[in-house]
């Protein structure tokens, strides 16, 4: 895992840090092994692959996975239950080396889920309309009669009990998804000198999604999603490095397209704010936002690191970006739609539009407010200068001094909200942050210690967040908005110790104080205000990890071990400001583990438990319409795991 802006060798949207992934390839001997796991909630999990040689020069590499469960929801209005899991994934890689100056690594991978989606967890109601509302006539804008009538629904809505496994959900629509990912990939290695090589990557890969998502958990048409969207990518990336004296160095360009189509089925029928023109008249219950998104990206970057003194080493990189985003979005809906924007038009712009059908675009124009009829286009052109400076001191050959400074950024993007007007389709921009990192690795104790100090300060301009814009119609919507300003200020001790043969403790504490210094705008609870001073959403104050590994031999070629997983999250919120609905309360979980395997590691039999004292934590909690929702982690979980490796 990197940290901080990666934006030089990894490019844009790296703002946060990278975790590089790196899949194991074909091996020059024959190896194959399995994983079998059994647990709680039926669930199954599946791992296998085998790695070996065709020949002298092709080796090829096979590996798959397979994840079934039965469902751990359970809706507490009624006999139902949610939360399958159901996925596939593989990947096949073959490794030429025709010469010792040639090696091409051709891989595809990709994945399957066919899972449920989550339900959430009712905590309270946040009304876009509500009593106060309906007494003064919405602003002539409902019917106050049916709008009454939803009110009082929702105040019969019973709340959620505070257990990981409560929801409630929809009658009407299956609540899964059929998402997949498949990815091909060409990596060449030339060596062009013995000093030299240059590096060609070439992927092609297409992502799709289907899924249905309630959102607003009761059983109301409130905040249901239904998304159909693909992803088509392509990118070329080719670099020399290589070794001049002290110093090693890199050159590269990368060319990449995105096509991105997306369509979002926004499901509303029960909701305060959308029974907006009188009876007899269809109410809004059912809208289409497709978007399309065409973009383009191309760079440059080097990067460089010179070994000045046997101490002291001294790196550098740049990485200039140019991308551009061409975007089109329309906003299709049922006959509720048709005919309240119809109305709304017509009395807003003051001249009679023609007929709306259900292919019509029926966002209005920001200046006009005629309905476009047609989609809507716009671009977004940016670019952008990454760089990265730094300095490592080896005081002695256990002890390292460091320093970093870096900048990165992230792409902006169009938002894919049902605006009513075109004024919603601003698009946000990119966002950047420049960071100063300083710290120092000591290795103690006849290398049995490891510890790891670091310190760091973001500065961060246009951070993108969610938060929320007011549109005329459909009142919230959330979107992604710039921050102008906010800034980190953060510290992390990490320790890895062997006091004894067998025994590892590892362990890690961040601290992490975030705060906006300058912003206007609107949280996720709908109050404007100024927010200089509010923490960042999802930034707690304390990250602590620990773990601890056990081995000891029971036999001549036995071992058993046991082991303790430890984290802890401190409060922090989903959205900006003190926000009551949105807090994310501070949780701890443990996870224990134990078993018996071979001593020369061929296999292994063992038994887990995850969060085994079943603490109720969630991950999310937001105000979504009319709701105040919550997403919970799952309860406690137990299983066995059985591993094999052949060679």
């Amino acid at each position: 895992m990197l940290k901080g802006p990666q934006g030089i060798l990894f490019g844009q949207n790296s703002t946060g840090g990278a975790i590089n992934y790196i899949a194991a390839k074909p091996t020059r001997t024959l190896e194959a092994g399995a994983s079998l796991s059994y647990g709680r909630f039926d669930t199954f999990d599946g791992e296998a692959y085998v790695s070996g040689p065709v020949s002298d020069t092709l080796a090829l590499r096979l590996a798959g996975a397979i994840t079934d469960s039965g469902p751990w929801q359970q809706n507490y209005t009624r006999d139902e239950s949610l939360g399958e899991q159901k996925s596939l994934r593989g990947r096949f890689s073959a490794l030429f080396e025709p010469t010792d100056s040639l090696r091409l690594l051709f891989t595809v991978n990709g994945w399957r889920d066919r899972s449920d989606t989550q339900a959430g967890q009712l905590q309270g109601l946040l009304l876009q309309l509500d009593e106060a509302a309906v007494a003064a006539g919405c602003g002539n804008f409902c019917d106050t009669v049916e709008t009454a009538r939803r009110i009082d629904v929702f105040r019969s809505q019973e709340v959620a009990p505070q257990n990981a496994r409560a929801a409630n959900w929809g009658t009407d629509r299956e609540l899964d998804r059929d998402d997949g990912f498949w990815q091909a990939s060409l990596r060449a290695d030339i060596d062009v000198t013995p000093d030299i090589t240059l590096t060609s990557i070439t992927a092609y890969s297409k992502y799709n999604e289907n899924y249905d998502v309630d959102r607003d958990g009761t059983a109301l048409s409130n905040a249901g999603v239904i998304a159909d969207g693909e992803v088509e990518s392509f990118s070329q990336e080719l670099r020399l490095s290589g070794q001049a004296g002290i110093i090693n160095w890199l050159l590269g360009g990368n060319y990449a397209t995105n096509d991105v189509r997306s369509a979002n089925n926004i499901l509303t029928g029960d909701s305060t704010n959308t029974a907006i023109l009188p009876a007899p008249l269809p109410w809004i219950a059912d809208s289409v936002t497709t978007i399309t998104q065409d973009i383009k990206d191309i760079a440059v970057f080097a990067n460089a690191e010179a070994e000045v003194t046997d101490q002291l080493t001294l790196l550098a990189g740049a990485r200039y970006t140019d991308s551009s985003n061409y975007y089109t979005s329309c906003m299709t809906g049922d006959i509720g739609m048709q005919v309240t924007f119809g109305v709304l038009s017509d009395v807003l712009s003051g001249t009679p539009g023609g007929a709306l059908g259900p292919d019509t675009c029926l966002n209005m124009d920001a200046a006009t407010f005629d309905t476009i009829v047609t989609p809507f286009e716009d671009s977004l052109k940016e670019d952008n200068f990454s760089w990265r400076v730094g300095a490592n001191f080896e005081v002695t050959p256990d002890t390292l001094l460091y320093a970093l400074a870096s900048r990165g950024y992230k792409s902006g993007s169009f938002p894919t909200v049902p605006a009513s007007t075109t004024a919603q389709f601003a698009p946000v921009t990119q966002e950047s942050v420049t960071a100063f990192e300083a710290g120092a690795k000591f290795t103690l104790v006849d290398r049995r210690v490891q510890l790891n100090l670091a310190a760091f300060h973001y500065i961060y301009n246009d951070k993108q967040v969610r938060g929320l814009v007011i549109d005329p119609v459909f009142n919230q919507l959330e979107q992604l908005v710039n921050i102008p300003k906010a800034r980190i200020n953060g510290a992390e001790v990490e320790l890895t110790a062997r006091p004894t043969d067998g025994l590892n403790l590892r362990g890690a504490v961040t601290y992490v104080d975030s705060k906006v210094t300058e912003f206007i705008g609107i949280n996720n609870e709908r109050v404007l205000a100024d927010y200089s001073g509010s923490a960042l959403p999802f930034s707690p104050k304390w990250h602590i990890v620990a773990d601890i590994n056990y081995e000891t031999p029971v036999s001549n070629n036995l071992d058993a071990y046991v082991g303790a997983n430890f984290l802890y999250n401190s409060e922090t919120s989903s959205t900006l400001g003190d926000a009551p609905n949105s807090v994310i309360d501070s949780f701890k979980t443990v996870d224990l583990r134990a078993g018996i395997k071979s001593g020369d590691g061929r296999w292994s039999v063992g038994v887990w438990g995850r969060n085994v004292f079943n603490e109720y934590y969630w991950t999310n909690q937001f105000v979504t319409q009319d709701v105040v929702v919550r997403y919970a982690a799952k309860p406690v979980t137990y299983g066995l795991t059985v591993k094999l490796a052949v060679d």
